[in-house]
C-alpha cells in the first residue's frame, strides 16, 4: 500500500512538473504573438510556407514592389501569365492584427455587450485600415492583377472577418480578398492554374 501511494505521489509531481513546463512555454508564446513585429514575421513564415507547399519558386516572388514606381514591397506576388510574354502579378500579403483581435477575444470571454461591440468596431477599422494599405501600396493594373489577398494567419480571426460580413466590403471597397490558412491554398492553387 505504502509503495502505491509512492507510486501516485510519484507521478502527481511528475505531472506538476509537466504543467508548470506546459505553463511556462505558453507564456513564452504569448510574449511572442504581444510583440507585433514578432507577429508579423509570423503570419509571413507561415504564409511562405503554404505559397511553398503548392507553388514552384518560379511562380512567385518574395518580397517585390509590385506598383510601379514605389518602393513598398509585398512579402508575396504570385506570377500569372499576362497577355503576351509579360507577367501579372497578384499581391499577397500577410496580416496579424493580434492586440485587437485579442481584444475582442477578452471582450467576448467578459460578456460585455458594450466592450463586445467596442471591440469589433475596433477590429473592423484595423481589418480595413489594412485592407486600403494594401490596395494603396501593392494593386497597380496592369501589372497587378486588379485585386490582392489578405492572409490572416489563424482560422479564428479569419473566421471572425468572416462573420462580422467583411469580405464583400473589402471587395467592392478596397480590392482586397481576405484568406486564412485553409483558404489561402484555394487562392493559389486556382490563380496557378489560370
Amino acid at each position: 500500500r505504502r509503495q502505491r501511494q509512492m507510486c501516485i505521489r510519484d507521478r502527481v509531481y511528475k505531472g506538476l512538473g509537466e504543467m508548470q513546463t506546459l505553463a511556462v512555454g505558453v507564456g513564452d508564446l504569448k510574449k511572442v504573438l504581444s510583440n507585433v513585429k514578432t507577429r508579423g514575421i509570423l503570419g509571413e513564415i507561415q504564409l511562405g510556407a503554404i505559397l511553398s507547399e503548392i507553388l514552384t519558386k518560379e511562380q512567385y516572388e518574395e518580397n517585390i514592389a509590385t506598383k510601379k514606381g514605389s518602393k513598398n514591397v509585398v512579402e508575396f506576388a504570385i506570377k500569372l501569365p499576362a497577355d503576351g510574354a509579360g507577367t501579372v502579378y497578384l499581391p499577397v500579403d500577410s496580416k496579424f492584427p493580434g492586440d485587437t483581435y485579442s481584444a475582442l477575444r477578452d471582450a467576448v470571454e467578459s460578456c460585455d455587450k458594450q466592450r463586445i461591440e467596442s471591440a469589433q468596431k475596433a477590429l473592423v477599422q484595423r481589418i480595413k485600415g489594412e485592407a486600403k494599405d494594401i490596395h494603396d501600396k501593392y494593386i497597380d493594373p496592369p501589372n497587378t492583377t486588379e485585386f490582392a489577398i489578405m492572409f490572416l494567419p489563424f482560422e479564428g480571426l479569419y473566421s471572425e472577418v468572416v462573420n462580422m460580413g467583411l469580405v464583400e466590403v473589402l471587395q467592392r471597397e478596397y480590392k482586397v480578398n481576405i484568406a486564412g490558412p485553409s483558404t489561402c491554398l484555394l487562392y493559389t492553387s486556382d490563380a496557378a492554374d489560370d
